[in-house]
């Protein structure tokens, strides 16, 4: 199984950014989730400077970094209707030392029937003018016939996205099993009760559950919840703890 990226959510204004940096420096796998609403992350607040203190940082030191955007509340609904606010706007706009999208991946945190059905067609429109950014979608019962819709939508118009199996649509919360590969050519994100002490059992559920059916393009894992210390905050710590066994995991299991 090919475990391409391993994300840490939740990084924001509490997170040191020169260890944030030292930590993703020595596992080039990992990924940053900076989860990003209305109500967190207009302009001048905490989180916009915090993730433009990031951005110079990285340019100041000429480092790349993975790192995903995750989007949440109203704004997610207004995507899904074709429409970005104007911060949103902003975070799409910027681009690390390579001329790339600092957040070259863009996660749809929607779900349907808490949040309003996205429009299909608005959401390729959106997709296609942001084609450099690669879209996560949610996949669960709720959302599972849409997304199948949006797939059959990019195969015509040759537009990937990735998918994320989270039944517990961000709660944190273990599922029975873990989703076999529902579409073979996008890559695969699993979520859901994932942290420093199980994710190497985690990862071989994941494998066996690609062993049925499995993505050409990988497969990724996201954490967040089990990163938290006593405060809630995000913390480095677990997250070295996190990848340190999903990369011994990898090791163990290559081919």
């Amino acid at each position: 199984m090919n475990l391409r990226l391993i994300t840490c959510s939740g990084a924001n204004e509490t997170t040191d950014i020169e260890m944030l940096v030292k930590m993703l420096a020595s596992y080039r796998r990992a990924e940053i989730g900076v989860q990003v609403s209305e109500k967190k992350c207009y302009f001048d607040s905490l989180r916009m400077m915090w993730i433009q203190f990031l951005v110079r940082h990285l340019a100041m030191n000429k480092m790349l970094i993975n790192a995903s955007l995750h989007i949440n509340q109203s704004w997610v609904e207004d995507v899904g209707q074709g429409i970005l606010s104007h911060e949103l706007q902003y975070l799409l706009s910027i681009r690390n030392i390579k001329g790339e999208p600092f957040f070259q991946r863009v996660q749809l945190n929607f779900k349907i029937g808490r949040d309003s059905t996205p429009d299909a067609y608005r959401l390729l429109n959106l997709m296609q003018l942001y084609k450099p950014h690669r879209f996560i979608f949610p996949y669960n019962e709720e959302n599972a016939a849409f997304i199948k819709k949006m797939y059959s939508l990019c195969q015509e118009v040759w537009l990937r996205f990735d998918v994320l199996y989270d039944e517990s649509h961000g709660e944190g919360i273990v599922p029975k099993q873990r989703q076999p590969a529902v579409f073979t050519d996008v890559m695969q994100g699993y979520a859901g009760g994932i942290g420093p002490d199980n994710v190497a059992d985690v990862l071989d559920e994941v494998a066996l559950a690609q062993k049925k059916k499995s993505s050409l393009f990988g497969v990724t894992i996201d954490a967040e919840g089990k990163l938290k210390n006593a405060d809630g905050h995000f913390d480095i710590e677990l997250c070295q703890r996190y990848l340190q066994a999903a990369y011994e995991w990898r090791s163990e299991h290559l081919s």
